[in-house]
This record gives C-alpha cells, structure tokens and sequence, in this order.
C-alpha cells in the first residue's frame, strides 16, 4: 500500500514537471518572438509596415509616412496702432536692404502724407442714398459705346506691326491687350491722382483688413527698393488709390518682375505704349495664357485682377473689337 502511495506521488511530480516545462518553453517563444518584432520595428523606422504602406512605397509615395507641409508658416501682417505699424514698416525696410539714411529721407520728407478721404465714410445728404459700386457693364461706364469701341480698334490699327510682333513673342493677341488698357485707364484718360507711395503707405497704415495691409506693406518695400536701383524720387509718380501705376496699372512687385523695356530705350516706361503692350503680353504669357483655350487665357486675366466681372468684362471688350 505504502508502495502504491510512492507510485502515485512520483507520477503526479513527473506530470508536473512535464507542465512547468511546457509554460517556460511557451514563455521564452513568446519572448523570443516579442524581441523579433521589435528588432524588425526598429528596422523600420520604430513602426510596422502594413501591405498597403508597402504598395505606397513602392508608388514612390512614403512608407506611410504623413507629408510634411514644408513651406513655412506666414507670419501674420502688422496690424493694431498706426505707430506699431509705422515702427514695424521701418523695420523692414532696414531688412530689406534699405539704409537708414534714405529712411530717415522718406520719412522727413513733407510730401509723405495719408489720404484719410480714401477711407472715410461718405457723408450723404437728407435722403440721398449711398451710390452703388459702378460696374464694368454700366452705361456710366461707357466701356461699349460706340466712340469706346472705336478707340479700341484704332490703337489696333495704328500699332498692327507691333501688336504682330508681341503676338509673336507672347503669343498674346492684341484685342485682349488693348482691352486690359480700355478698361484699366482707358486709354491714358485716368491714369490716377494720388501718389504711388503715399497710397500704399495709407493703405498699410489705415487699412483694417489684414490682406490688404500685407500686400501693402510687401509693394512698399518693392517701391522703394525700386526706385533706388532705378534712381527715382519715391514721391513723383501718381496712380491709383492702391498704389497701381501707368497704363497697365501695374503694382510696384508687378513691374519688377513683368515690366519690359519693349522699345529697347534703356528704362522700362509704362507710359509709353510699347512697354505697355509688351508689359502686359508678358504679365499673362507668365500666367499661363495660351490663345484657344478659355479656361487658361481667363485664368490668366484673372491673375491680373481677382474678380471675375473684370475677366468678363476684358473678354467681352476684346471680342467687340
């Protein structure tokens, strides 16, 4: 009996043991197993790659990876006070390059001025109502009267071999060109009243739309830098209230890049008919114009204003002439 005890006691120790071996063989596989992935991870990049990722990659697009948004991140333009402001342009214009010495010329000079009429409210009569914004399509406009159409078509006329030659260059045909310059300045007629500099300074200064005060403050450092290289007084020349100039209504940033010295006299004139014509045939080409199809050639007159009454406006003054 005492034998039969012992029996039975050895057996259960040996099914025992046979346990304990099965749990440590199961936990060193486990472990065993956990180091794997992880060595394999770290191959990786310290993350498993599943099969889609794996197709991404081999698209040439990034083992799953997030892009990442490379371009910087815009500071946002000087707004509050106009003495914040004012410190702020000066600032950058020293960055820009400008010395201080034509800083302090600038801005002791008794020219510089704002033009507050720009932005006050209009005073209205008893009972007069405000005046709505006038269209390109208004009579008061005038852009398809009869004596408009026929400006049109006799600037054609009269420069045929040069809007050829432009065509030929920009491939940009000359009723779009002479449309532009009808509806910008017609014809020479307004060319603008307030000075370049000192509109761009009131829009900077007095402006509360945030756009509006970094664009200014971008072509006042364009204007300046401009007419230093170029040696021009700051103050001379006029345009619009936004600071546009010249027949095309170019923005000081506009003429540098696009502005060209079409007549070969040595200074790039926008108020001189060549370098006008060429100016703008060159500011669309750049736009991706491409004569034939609508979608790129109204892209393009659209990069030249961002509105898109103005587009059909240009289009349709250039199909009536």
């Amino acid at each position: 009996m005492a034998n039969l005890h012992i029996f039975c006691a050895m057996k259960k120790l040996n099914i025992l043991k046979k346990v304990g071996i099965l749990v440590a063989a199961l936990f060193i596989a486990a472990f065993v197993f956990s180091h794997c992935a992880v060595a394999e991870s770290e191959v990786v990049g310290k993350k498993e790659v599943t099969g889609k990722e794996i197709k991404k990659d081999k698209a040439g697009k990034g083992a799953g990876r997030k892009k990442k948004n490379s371009a910087k991140k815009r500071k946002p333009p000087i707004m509050g006070s106009i003495e914040k402001r004012d410190a702020a342009l000066k600032a950058s214009f020293r960055r820009a390059g400008i010395s201080q010495d034509d800083i302090d010329d600038i801005f002791s000079d008794g020219r510089i001025k704002l033009y507050y009429s720009i932005y006050a409210p209009p005073v209205l009569k008893e009972g007069e109502q405000k005046k709505k914004k006038l269209s390109y399509f208004d009579e008061e406009f005038g852009l398809f009267k009869p004596e408009s159409i026929e400006s049109g078509k006799k600037i054609i006329a009269d420069n045929k071999k040069l809007f050829e030659q432009i065509e030929s260059l920009y491939g940009v045909p000359a009723n779009y060109i002479v449309s532009i310059i009808r509806i910008e300045t017609d014809f020479k007629k307004h060319l603008g009243k307030y000075g370049v500099f000192n509109a761009l300074y009131t829009m900077y200064l007095l402006d509360k739309r945030a756009k509006r005060v970094e664009m200014a403050h971008r072509e006042l450092i364009a204007w300046v830098r401009m007419c230093k290289r170029r040696d021009m007084d700051p103050f001379d020349m006029k345009g619009s209230w936004a600071g546009a100039f010249g027949i095309p209504q170019f923005m000081p940033s506009s003429y540098v890049i696009f502005a060209v010295d079409y007549n070969q006299d040595g200074k790039t004139d926008l108020y001189d008919y060549p370098d006008a014509f060429a100016s703008i045939a060159n500011y669309l080409h750049h736009m991706g114009w491409k004569t034939g199809n609508q979608k790129k050639m109204r892209r393009a007159v659209y990069s030249y204003n961002h509105e898109k009454a103005y587009v059909n406006a240009v289009f349709a003054y250039a199909e009536r002439i």
